[in-house]
């Protein structure tokens, strides 16, 4: 089963109406060609310093820098739910789509979710390219998927 992960509802819902159009379920689509679903930009969060230590709830000038290693995330409060949809769906896929925006942003939000799943070098991902909405440029990209 191929897994979309797009960076927004709406760039999800473009996607699944270029594959065909599928069944809406609770945070994914199921269509013919896969699931597709989605982040809401940041959903992983940078630890705060006192989650790695409890004495940086109170900051000292004797604790600067605060250079965590290595550098944590957490799920955001808000978004538990959502990751928690993209988890089960990515443990089951056989192959990935980042659908993130074109740019280093997108990259990076749906990349930081499969670096926290653990799942970069353990399955196929590929890059979904895409820098319009209308069906032409949905279907032009969804055949022109990149490793």
């Amino acid at each position: 089963m191929r897994v979309y992960i797009a960076e927004k509802p709406s760039l999800g819902r473009a996607i699944a109406q270029g594959l065909g159009g599928g069944k809406a379920e609770d945070g994914c689509i199921r269509t013919k060609s896969g699931i597709v679903t989605w982040c809401f930009g940041h959903i992983l969060e940078q630890y705060d310093p006192q989650d790695y230590d409890s004495r940086y709830a109170r900051w000292q000038i004797a604790d600067l820098p605060i250079v965590p290693n290595p550098w944590k995330n957490k799920v955001r409060k808000d978004a538990k739910k959502q990751f928690t949809i993209i988890k089960k769906l990515v443990e089951t896929a056989d192959e990935i789509v980042n659908c993130g925006d074109p740019d280093r942003e997108g990259q990076l939000l749906i990349d930081e979710v499969l670096e926290e799943l653990h799942v970069l070098g353990k399955k196929p991902i590929y890059r979904l390219l895409l820098s319009a909405l209308d069906e032409k440029s949905v279907h032009a990209a969804l055949h022109d998927l990149r490793p």
